[in-house]
Order: structure tokens, then sequence, then C-alpha cells
């Protein structure tokens, strides 16, 4: 595929226009299942090439699923077009990069017949009734097998491989109990079909679907607040705009003049890092072949860098971060890798406070530019290291700038996300408001 690469490369250069090129390729393998039986089986597979021209200071993008000569073709025409009728943007530009950057990873595995993949995912579901007659129905499960492989080559010489493979399982418990009902769900990812966790996913959804049919609402306050690692990195994702320079420019990042100021707790250090230990899948570069660097985003509360690519860094005058992420058919845009969270002078967990297991509806509650949200939130009252009830039915408030500026260390040990994507030390949340009865 490399040589095609090329071909395309060269006619680009023919053009006197420069360019890059990105071809994704992935298989995927999804087995869900209802009442014992099989409900979905689907096999997929795509493969998109994409290609970006940039001539007289104008960029168009162009695809193409097919790579015979006539497709190569008229998807660099068409690249060309586009580029016609964009309006002249002088910052995009391919950055002097040559060389190659190889990022293919596999696992050593014997083939896994699909008998045995049918029956396990079909467990998903059977295994949850069997432990509990109040389970009515098993909304969320599946077994998803999945490869990806990306190369990447620029007019400049630089080409980048990343390829991957990896399993993932989902489990669910909907119970009813006279009327009450409740639901969780878990899930769990590996590289190797021998290392999922089955019996994790099925137990760890029942046994908090279990609690949830308790559940209370609470009195209407303030309470301190303590998130799980799932929970704390959705809320995270949702204002990634914060740590973002695209939207710096854009205006829809209330950060954007905040560089060198006090953001955040003074205990607080907060870095994106493409290789932290225990992460699921290291990043080695982004999707203009720059290398990747573990990059402090809060340092002791004090903002210290935004994330950039080449566009952002050359229109802000610094330099980029290797945190672009663009595919096939997209334009540039900014992304992070793992969020790894650090304190210092860390407390002890408060007397009283509540564990926040599940929120519901977090970003059509979020105002990402203000820092406000509201979400409905499930969870666990704690009080002098005992778990006292169950709380649901309530809504908890507040502000993502206010937050970090109030957070309390309560440990030295980092705590992962069930993905292993976001890292952080134990957090807590003092004065959040909570609407309940």
């Amino acid at each position: 595929m490399k040589k095609i690469l090329e071909r395309v490369i060269a006619e680009v250069i023919d053009h006197k226009a420069e360019g890059d090129l990105i071809l994704s390729t992935a298989k995927s393998l999804k087995l869900s299942s209802q009442r014992g039986a099989v409900s979905e089986y689907k096999i997929s597979s795509s493969q998109i090439l994409g290609v970006r021209v940039i001539k007289d200071d104008r960029v168009g993008i162009a695809y193409t699923e097919a790579t015979d000569d006539e497709s190569l073709r008229f998807m660099i025409k068409k690249a060309l077009q586009n580029s016609e009728i964009t309006e002249p943007n002088p910052d995009e530009r391919l950055l002097k990069l040559s060389g190659d950057l190889l990022d293919d990873v596999s696992y050593d595995e014997a083939p896994v017949d699909i008998a045995l993949k049918t029956r396990k995912a079909i467990e998903l579901e059977t295994r949850v009734r069997e432990l509990d007659p109040r389970v009515v129905a098993v909304p969320y499960n599946s077994f998803n097998e999945n490869e990806y492989h990306s190369l990447y080559l620029s007019s400049r010489g630089r080409f980048t491989s990343y390829s991957d493979k990896s399993y993932s399982i989902t489990s669910s418990a909907l119970l009813d109990d006279n009327g009450k009902k409740a639901n969780f769900y878990d899930f769990h990812l590996a590289h190797r079909f021998k290392d999922l966790k089955w019996d994790k996913v099925t137990q760890t959804a029942l046994l908090h679907a279990k609690n949830l049919l308790g559940e209370t609402t609470l009195p209407t306050g303030r309470y301190h607040v303590r998130f799980t690692p799932d929970c704390l990195k959705s809320l995270f994702d949702c204002f990634g705009n914060f740590y973002s320079a695209k939207c710096a420019i854009d205006k829809v990042n209330p950060w954007a003049d905040q560089l060198g100021q006090v953001v955040a707790a003074p205990d607080l250090t907060i870095t994106d890092d493409p290789n932290p230990g225990g992460c699921f899948r290291h990043s080695r570069f982004d999707d203009e072949g720059v290398e990747k660097k573990a990059l402090t985003l809060v340092k002791d509360g004090v903002l210290s860098s935004l994330i950039h690519t080449s566009v952002t860094a050359k229109k802000l005058g610094t330099q980029t971060t290797g945190h672009a992420s663009r595919g096939p058919t997209t334009s540039m845009n900014v992304s992070g890798t793992h969020y790894v969270i650090q304190g210092k002078n860390h407390r002890p967990l408060p007397d009283r406070y509540l564990q926040v297991i599940q929120m519901d509806g977090l970003y059509s509650g979020a105002n990402r530019v203000s820092g406000t949200f509201s979400v409905a939130v499930k969870g666990y009252l704690w009080e002098n290291g005992e778990r006292k009830l169950t709380f649901g039915n309530v809504t908890l408030s507040g502000n993502f700038l206010e937050l970090l500026r109030n957070v309390e260390v309560a440990g030295e040990k980092l705590e992962a996300s069930t993905d292993e994507s976001f890292f952080s030390v134990p957090l807590i949340f003092g004065g959040l408001s909570i609407a309940g009865a």
C-alpha cells in the first residue's frame, strides 16, 4: 500500500502542490444476544484513502474507497478543485518532517474459534439472568473484535504506520423488583481474547444494579463529592475545549488568555501523556507525523500550555505540541491523548461525602464556554469510611472552572478509568450543589 501512496504523492507534486495522505483500514466483528440466542452478528470492513492538497495557500480535501488508478486520479483532481474554492489559509503548511515512524503492535495469540466467541458472547446475557431472577432484560451486551491500520505519507517524506487489535465486551442488568427498576452496565477491553474479564463485567453490572434498586433521594444541599474514574473522565472530556488551542482561536475556550495564570487548586497538576504507565495503548505520533511527548497542561494550579497542531501553533506564535487529529475525510483538529491528574499535600477523605458512579445527560446539560453543568447522578453516600446508602433521582450542578479551583487531593495512588485512558489521584470536590428532596 505504501507504493500506492507514493504514486499519489508524486502526482500531487506534478500539479505543483504539496500534500499528504491518510489510509485507514478497519475490520470488526460484533456479536450480541437476547434470550440466549444471537440477536446480532455483524462483520464489517472498511478502507478509506484521503488526500489533503495545499496549493497557493489554499487547502483541499478529497477521499476514495477504491485504489484503482482512475479513482486515485479523480480523488486528486477533486481535492485540487476543492482547494480553489476555499479561503486562503497561509497558516496551514506541511511540516518539514521526513523519515519513518512505525507503531505496529502485534500480540501473541492463537486463533480463536468463532464457536467459542459466540458462546462467550451469549453468556454476557444469560449469565446475568442466571445470577438474579429479578433481571428482566440485559439491554446492553456485546462482544466486539476490532483491527485497525493507518498509514500516513507526506510530500515532505514523512511516513508513519500504526496498527492495533482489540477486543471489548459489555454487559448490563435491568432489574425489576415489584415495579421498581434499576439498570447498570460495565465493560472491559483487552488486546487478547484470553485476557477478557467476562465475570467482571457481568458481576459489576449486577452489583450496582442491585444496589440502585434501593436508591433513595437526598436532601437538597451542598455536598463533598468524589467521582469514580469513569465519571471523572467523562467530566474532563466534556470540558476538553479548555485545553484546546483551536477552541481558543474559535473563542470557545475560557482559558484562551489564561496561560501562566492560576486556573486550578495549587496542589493539582494535569498532564497529557501519550504513554503513561498502565494505559491500554500508547500513542507515538499525531496525524501530522509529529512524535508525541508528555505535555504539562496545568502545573501546581497554573495553566502551562494548550494543545496545538502546526496550524494553531503558527497562528498563535508557538510550536506544535503533537496533538493534530485528522482522518481521511476530515480537516485538521486537535485531540488529547491520556489525561494524568496528580496532586500533592493530600488530605484524608472527609467523614461524609458522595461517590458518584453514574451520570446521565452530562453533555446536554453543560455549557462548554461558561463551564456550568447540570447532570442527573446516582451513587453512594459514605460516612466515616462506611457506605450508608445508595442515592438517585437527584441532580448535581456545578461549574468546571470552580470545580478545579476548589478541589482537594485525597490520595497518592493513580486510579484508572475502565478503558485505561484516564488516570487520576483520588479527588474530593467540595460544596457541590445537589437538588434532591
